[in-house]
């Protein structure tokens, strides 16, 4: 159904970023809601949201109070959803109420030990495999996994644990992985026909296989396993209603800043409804400033050209925040520290031009609010799954987020886009499950769950640039997903 409904809108000339797309496929006629909602556009946006659906629905409920005539012949029921959800209603403590509880659980600053030895890259690798392998085993069916070395000489069923080092597909549209763990590699043969062939397998990831080998040292799959993590968890909960704001991208010292919509995030956030009132917590996911000399001709596109001074009026525009607004912020890609990850927080003489109210952290970084487990990341990773997986798109970054969590590692493939630093240990492996997972990096935004765990992708501040019309990807900007931290669920509040 899913596919019918997104073909049901390309043919129309439209797109649906995850979130309305979920929220189509829970009608009980999604592809005729789906045309109800077209006819309430005078125009189509490109990429329809859920803000989208939620406005198209006030359109309707307005008019039919007033008794006006729209161009939807009849509002379909699904078109009246509350723009705010009813955990979100009424139920917010004043954050100037709420003393503060921030704990930092896991953060490279300070503890980066690397230099880029060959000792060191084999060190992180082995770090790597042997903690993402110690949970495969905690599944039944690869609790006796054999070392590849003892698997490949043997024709009966078995199961190993592997660090996948390639990939390709042969003419006849199998799948060839290859695998290697301390004792030797293995090479896996994945059947053109088999359901695992769609299994979106990257480089560099580990992951059990059940199987066999045959006359001619091919292990040929039966099962394939990711450490993922366990099913149906549940959601903590504080006792009252405690809401955290997630953003990124805000580039400031970009031309294509969106200063207009910042402010009105500001006014809303200083005086703003009940949800403004009760937000006591701002994550801030990285590319904070626009930086300088990140790709070429950079400085054609900067309104500031000096690195200072795009801090200095981040600094200045946060200032301008509500009191009571605790700002947690972490480094991405386009900030003043080293681009390989684990990346430490911003460096002190950047920290001093902020006042006590902003945290600083590393990318990624675990914390805690009011013991609600939050893995921040900025999501640079996401340019690797893209253009590593085919069914991977930056306008759905909810789909790589889940494969983060599936494979239980932010950034598994080595080499490509994402530079990684090799620590001794490898920061970037998902050991202990979040509670909330939120990235940035990609300019759009998205709201979603995985197993229990509340995804959020934050929205960016700044218009399309040079580079996304060149690529063809349009932003959504400007949006605020605020979760609850009572109940873990989630809004979108757009500027």
């Amino acid at each position: 159904m899913r596919d019918r409904v997104l073909d049901f809108l390309s043919e129309r000339g439209t797109l649906a970023d995850e979130r309305a797309v979920e929220y189509l496929l829970q009608q009980r006629d999604p592809l005729g809601f789906a045309a109800h909602l077209l006819q309430a556009f005078r125009e189509p946006p490109l990429v329809i949201t859920l803000e989208d659906i939620v406005d198209a629905g006030s359109i309707a409920r307005a008019a039919a109070e007033r008794g006006v005539l729209v161009s939807v012949p009849r509002a379909h029921p699904a078109l009246m959803p509350p723009s705010v959800p009813a955990s979100l209603r009424g139920t917010g403590v004043p954050a100037s109420d709420i003393a503060e509880d921030v704990r930092i659980l896991k953060d490279i600053t300070g503890r980066s030990t690397c230099e880029g030895t060959l000792a060191d890259f084999a060190r992180y690798f082995r770090h790597r495999f042997h903690t993402l392998a110690k949970i495969l085993r905690s599944r039944p069916e690869l609790g006796g996994a054999m070392e590849l070395a003892k698997a490949k000489r043997l024709t009966r069923d078995t199961a190993v644990i592997g660090m996948v080092s390639d990939l390709r597909t042969t003419k006849n549209g199998h799948r060839i992985v290859e695998l290697e763990d301390d004792t030797d590699a293995l090479s896996v043969l994945i059947p053109a026909d088999s359901a695992l062939a769609a299994d979106p397998i990257v480089t560099d990831e580990v992951i059990g296989v059940t199987g066999h080998s045959n006359d001619r040292g091919l292990f040929i799959a039966k099962s394939i396993a990711h450490p993922d993590i366990p099913v149906a968890k549940a959601f903590p909960g504080t006792p009252e209603h405690i809401r955290v704001g997630f953003l990124s991208d805000v580039h400031v010292g970009s031309r294509t800043f969106l200063a207009d919509r910042w402010e009105k995030f500001r006014a809303w956030a200083s005086n703003g409804d009940e949800v403004a009132r009760s937000l006591r917590y701002l994550v801030v996911s990285g590319d904070v400033v626009d930086g300088i000399g990140v790709y070429p001709r950079q400085d054609e596109e900067l309104l500031l050209d000096d690195i200072y001074a795009q801090y200095e009026a981040l600094a200045s525009m946060l200032r301008e925040l509500p009191d009571h607004l605790k700002v947690i912020l972490l480094p991405g890609n386009h900030d003043a520290v080293r681009p390989a990850e684990p990346q430490p927080a911003l460096p002190a003489p950047v920290q001093k031009l902020f006042d006590s109210n902003v945290t600083f952290v590393g990318n990624p970084c675990t914390l805690s609010l009011h013991g609600v487990r939050i893995l921040a990341y900025h999501g640079r990773s996401m340019d690797d799954f893209v253009s590593s997986v085919p069914a991977m798109s930056y306008t759905r970054p909810l789909d790589a987020m889940r494969e983060m969590l599936r494979k239980r590692h932010l950034a598994p493939i080595y080499g490509g886009k994402t530079p990684i630093a090799p620590e001794s240990e490898d920061h970037l492996i998902v050991d202990a499950v979040p509670d909330i997972f939120v990235t940035g990096h990609v300019h759009a935004a998205a709201v979603g769950e995985h197993r229990g765990v509340v995804l959020v992708n934050s929205s960016t501040w700044q218009a399309q640039t040079t580079f996304q019309k060149m690529h063809n990807i349009e932003p959504m900007p400007a949006r605020l997903p605020i979760v609850d931290l009572h109940t873990g669920e989630a809004m979108m509040k757009a500027f």
